[in-house]
């Protein structure tokens, strides 16, 4: 029987998650690998609700254990954004609209579970590109000319950061496994589908990301155990030959290249990448437990409801300090955005209530699955999800997939696999009509927040690049204009009104820097770097008495904030306090002696040392 306009919507939105949020990437953009997967991931879900709403009988519904589960996440969600809009919640919409994402994404792969053409394409997308990603990574780490993307963290892929493309191939490598020992295809697709896996395995092993290759084990582990497939003598020594030359990948690093000094883990040994992680010396281990300490503490402050969806990273730097910097959790070019652990984040902005609905979800996964996993039709996909969920969950615990748009994508993908229920009645057309309405209604939103978000990267983008190339004021009124009535719909950080700041500063214009600055405050009260610029903007404006203000706030948030400390003794000199004057530069002297490679705090010390013995009047931006 020929699908249905539901089921073909259905198979399209959760073929083009499985495909266009991974490989999505707009160059020009703020956020070129963020932003437009964030924005492909929230429409494709849109039209994945549409199709559900749509659809009738037994595809549409899910099973009940499933139901209850999502429907609690959602509801403790909007009841911790309730109870936080007192206080401010600007994230919270981008919280729900991950959490609606997913579920949208799981409610079209839902519709065509049971369809094994439809499910065998799916999983052999997400292998496909997944592969690609993976080449593309792999191509990187050779450092072999060609491809002009640049990276955060090498080898970065299209995610531009290793341990986010690692994570997704991670959770991509279960579902691998169920394409290609359910290819049915011909030869030349089923040799692509393993040539795609076998790359991800090389690949996943080259990124040296520890917390993904906790999260591939698992997955595949769990996929073996459950599915328990009989692999030919063939099939055995592709294996054994790709695991071998993943192991290489692991064992041999690539040449120094000091483009990357400031990143040991991709140069050093084996040995060391994997003692790091369980050596409290290590500066990666001691980030995590100074991130996941201070959270802890949040959550004691909030335990029931949290402190609001999103507001993780509005409300961490007021617990950083002390030792924001001797544990690497806050800098002043480096604001921690997620606690990198998706349960204790859950639990910190939702509270123990909402971290209590995500395991009955899990729960109710757990029963789903195992009556999949009891049908020989269902068994081997059922097998599949579940190892990717499981992959999801072990890269959780140092990571946070539950926040980027590639693992979302692809854990929608596997909670659809497992979603639907055995057998359900069929929805009147009236009952449909006002899902319908309420689908079509969230394709529009997703379609503008989507627009939103892309004008917005694109424009910051353009302004951050305009006032790097020219340091001059022409540099800074080109970045003023870009930015000037830039809408805060789909932003998820207040990087705009800073770099707004900064512009206004250097053409001089206190007052008008300092309403950028408290655009900033207004919207995160607990960023130093907001504070550290309302103090150069008042300075800026005369107003020293008011800088020291702004100044001493930005210092109690983070003690090592170098234009605080440069602005603070302008500001005492101003007012005649040569103690505290001399004070501040004592400390921007112990900064500027950082010697570490990378070390921005240490370089804008220096700099900005420099113009305070040369008696400058303000502080650069």
């Amino acid at each position: 029987m020929s699908p249905t306009a539901p089921g073909k919507l259905a198979l399209a939105a959760g073929a083009g998650a499985a495909v266009l949020v991974p490989l999505a990437y707009f160059p020009g953009l703020d956020a070129p690998f963020l932003a437009p997967k964030l924005s492909a991931l929230e429409l494709l879900a849109a039209l994945g609700a549409l199709a559900w709403a749509w659809a009738s009988g037994r595809a549409a519904r899910w099973s009940p254990p499933v139901a209850l589960g999502a429907a609690l996440v959602l509801a403790t969600t909007l009841l911790a954004w309730a109870l936080a809009a007192r206080g401010g919640a600007p994230y919270a919409t981008a919280a729900l609209a991950r959490w609606a994402a997913l579920f949208g994404i799981a409610a079209a792969v839902g519709l065509r579970a049971d369809d094994p053409p439809a499910r065998q394409s799916l999983l052999e997308a997400v292998t496909a590109a997944a592969g690609v990603v993976s080449a593309v990574g792999l191509w990187q780490h050779l450092e072999l000319p060609g491809i002009a993307i640049p990276v955060i963290s090498a080898p970065g892929s299209t995610f531009g950061n290793r341990n986010l493309a690692a994570e997704a191939v991670a959770l991509a490598l279960p579902l691998g496994v169920a394409a290609v020992l359910g290819a049915r295809s011909s030869r030349g697709t089923r040799l692509a589908v393993v040539a795609a896996l076998a790359l991800e395995l090389v690949y996943l092993a080259a990124t040296r990301a520890r917390g993904a290759w906790l999260g591939a084990a698992a997955g595949l582990v769990t996929v073996l155990l459950l599915a328990r497939p009989r692999l030919s003598r063939a099939a055995l020594a592709g294996a054994v030959a790709a695991a071998a030359v993943a192991a290489l990948a692991v064992l041999l690093p690539p040449p120094h290249n000091q483009r990357y000094g400031s990143d040991p883990k991709r140069f050093g040994s084996a040995a060391a990448v994997v003692e790091s992680s369980v050596d409290p010396t290590s500066v990666a281990l001691r980030t995590r437990l100074g991130l996941w300490r201070r959270t802890v503490a949040l959550v004691r402050e909030h335990p029931l409801f949290g402190v609001g969806p999103g507001n993780w990273p509005v409300h961490f730097p007021r617990l950083a300090e002390p030792g924001a910097t001797r544990d690497g959790v806050l800098t002043a070019t480096l604001a921690p955005r997620q606690a990198h652990d998706d349960l204790l984040e859950r639990a910190a902005e939702t509270g123990l209530v909402g971290v209590a609905a995500l395991v009955l979800l899990g729960a109710g996964v757990v029963i789903a699955a195992r009556r999949r996993l009891a049908s020989a039709e269902t068994r081997l996909p059922a097998a599949a999800a579940a190892g990717s969920l499981v992959a999801l969950l072990a890269a959780g615990l140092t990571g946070f997939p539950l926040e980027m748009p590639g693992t979302l994508a692809l854990a929608g993908l596997a909670l659809g696999l497992l979603a639907p229920a055995r057998s359900a009645p069929v929805a009147p057309r009236a009952g449909r009509l006002p899902l319908v309405v309420l689908a079509a209604a969230l394709v529009v939103l997703a379609s503008a927040r989507a627009g939103a978000r892309l004008r917005a990267s694109h424009r910051l983008g353009q302004a951050e690049r305009a006032l790097r190339l020219d340091p001059g004021p022409a540099g800074a009124e080109r970045a003023r204009g870009l930015l000037a009535g830039l809408g805060t719909f789909a932003r998820d950080d207040v990087r705009a009104e800073l770099v707004a700041a900064r512009a206004a500063l250097r053409l001089g214009r206190g007052p008008e820097a300092a309403r950028a600055a408290e655009q900033a405050i207004a919207r995160e009260p607990f960023s130093p770097n907001g504070w550290g610029l309302l103090a150069a903007a008042r300075l800026a404006a005369g107003d020293a008495a008011g800088a020291r203000a702004a100044a001493g706030r930005t210092l109690a948030l983070l003690a090592d904030h170098p234009l605080a400390l440069a602005t603070d003794a302008r500001a005492a000199l101003a007012l005649g306090d040569r103690a505290a004057a001399s004070a501040d530069r004592a400390r921007l002297v112990t900064l500027a002696a950082g010697t570490a490679p990378g070390d921005r705090t240490a370089a804008s010390a220096r700099q900005l040392l420099a113009e305070l013995d040369a008696g400058q009047s303000k502080p650069g931006p």
